[in-house]
């Protein structure tokens, strides 16, 4: 699958992580010690099919990459290039289906191989997020972490035993589609009602705010006014924190884990929602792990995590070899 001159150069080895998100899409130039050279955010054009997307996001990369570094694609100094995008399947190279994206039945490891002209490793965005955070990240202390990015849609990624969980065919471990209690009923975009999704994507967040509020707030908004003891900002923040910890807790006792890591747009609320969190959470789980499980913000900035993740992902494909 993998080039054999990719592993025997002087040249620096360059990575490139991708993360296609339902709203924008991240370009990530990184070097094999994880240090980002480039990052360029574009909007995901669903007017284009799959495969000419790819070939833009590949336009976009080798204009970046000459800009940067006078490389084109396909230059052995360049490893490969890790991907992640909503369901998309290790195992099998397909996305079989992304309601936030339109896909269906997509292979889009062949088409990142086409288009990029190395070699191509996707991942679920959620997951690849992980791997970041466990490798530069958050998450290098602890061998067993959850990270939830709340985003767009709500995902997990799983670290256990150090090691990425997928599950069979790679369909584990969704934990933005668990089912919560809740007194109002929500339809999550993949058709389910009261998914974790429903209530803490960015969607589900800005539709409490305005339920509660009859305005419209942004995250930062949100933020700065529980900062300043406001009443409404505190009352949302409690309720979105007890709709998290409620998916939190279910997935706390299955899997045991250090710390759940929190990423994605709403993980700039910081450490002070992580408290709440943190208090909701002790509150519904099982006495075993009360105050024994971590809330964490992730380390890597919030819209780059997935492609730090990507770059992570990669050269660590290249370097079994």
């Amino acid at each position: 699958m993998f080039h054999d001159s990719v592993l025997n150069m002087n040249k620096p080895r360059i990575a490139i992580g991708i993360d296609i998100g339902g709203t924008n899409t991240k370009i990530g130039i990184f070097d094999s010690e994880g240090n980002l050279i480039s990052f360029e955010k574009i909007s995901t054009l669903k007017d284009l099919s799959p495969e000419k997307f790819i070939d833009h996001l590949a336009q976009q990369s080798e204009q970046i990459l000459k800009q940067k570094l006078g490389l084109a694609l396909g230059d052995p100094a360049i490893i490969g290039v890790g991907a992640g995008a909503p369901m998309a399947n290790y195992f099998t190279g397909y996305v079989d289906q992304a309601p936030n994206l339109g896909w269906k039945n997509v292979p889009l490891r062949d088409f990142f191989k086409k288009s990029f002209k190395v070699p191509a490793v996707i991942e679920n965005d959620a997951n690849l997020a992980a791997v970041g955070e466990n490798k530069w990240g958050a998450g290098k202390s602890f061998q067993d972490f959850v990270l939830v990015t709340l985003g767009t849609g709500v995902g997990t990624g799983l670290i256990l035993d150090g090691k990425l969980y997928r599950g069979h065919d790679a369909l584990g471990a969704e934990g933005g589609h668990i089912i919560i209690p809740h007194d109002q009923k929500r339809l999550c975009s993949c058709g389910g009602m009261n998914h974790l999704e429903s209530y803490l994507s960015a969607k589900g967040i800005k539709e409490t705010i305005l339920q509660l509020t009859k305005e419209e707030w942004t995250i930062e908004k949100l933020g700065a006014l529980f900062a300043e003891g406001d009443l409404k900002a505190t009352s949302i923040i409690h309720q979105i924190a007890q709709e998290l910890a409620s998916g939190l807790v279910s997935m706390g006792v299955l899997f045991g884990p250090q710390a759940f890591i929190i990423g994605g747009g709403v993980s700039k609320l910081g450490d002070s929602f992580n408290q709440v969190v943190k208090q909701k959470l002790d509150e519904s789980i099982h006495f075993s792990l009360k105050g024994k499980i971590d809330i964490k913000t992730a380390a890597l900035a919030s819209d780059k995590g997935a492609v730090y993740g990507g770059a992570a992902h990669i050269i660590d494909e290249v370097s079994k070899l």
